[in-house]
């Protein structure tokens, strides 16, 4: 199994969990044991979760990864893309809210989100290869 399996597989479990999560309080008004018996789901699945999560975490911090002229772990990379992205959200809000009236020179912020993008590809791209090429035991 890759790195790219156990995280697709966390996902999986993770939109699981959330549905029986609700399903565990609509059923907690109708029947007692439908209710008990979505908890014990409810319970094994968080904790298959927390094992990926692990897995995970143990696999991400000991691959090394290169992003521009520095050697960082697959774990830092992961918090560098996000942050990337979420400079991209916020420069697409500012953009959003961009009226005719606003002060904000909207062609700078669209040059900015835009060299972001670049960026956020770029490094994306890379950890989805070195995610499907890691092996995990």
């Amino acid at each position: 199994m890759v790195l790219a399996e156990v995280l697709i597989e966390k996902n999986n479990l993770e939109q699981k969990i959330c549905q029986l999560n609700e399903y565990v309080f609509k059923m907690s008004k109708v029947s007692r044991d439908e209710t008990d018996k979505a908890i014990k789901r409810l319970i094994d699945l968080v904790d298959k979760h927390r094992s990926h999560l692990i897995l995970i975490n143990r696999i991400n911090n000991s691959i090394e990864v290169t992003i521009g002229n520095s050697k960082v772990s697959l774990a830092n990379a992961v918090l560098i893309i996000k942050t990337i992205n979420h400079k991209i959200d916020l420069l697409n809000g500012l953009v959003a809210g961009c009226d005719g009236h606003s002060t904000l020179d909207v062609f700078s912020l669209m040059e900015q989100r835009d060299k972001l993008l670049e960026e956020y590809t770029t490094i994306s791209n890379g950890l989805k290869s070195i995610e499907w090429s890691a092996e995990v035991d």
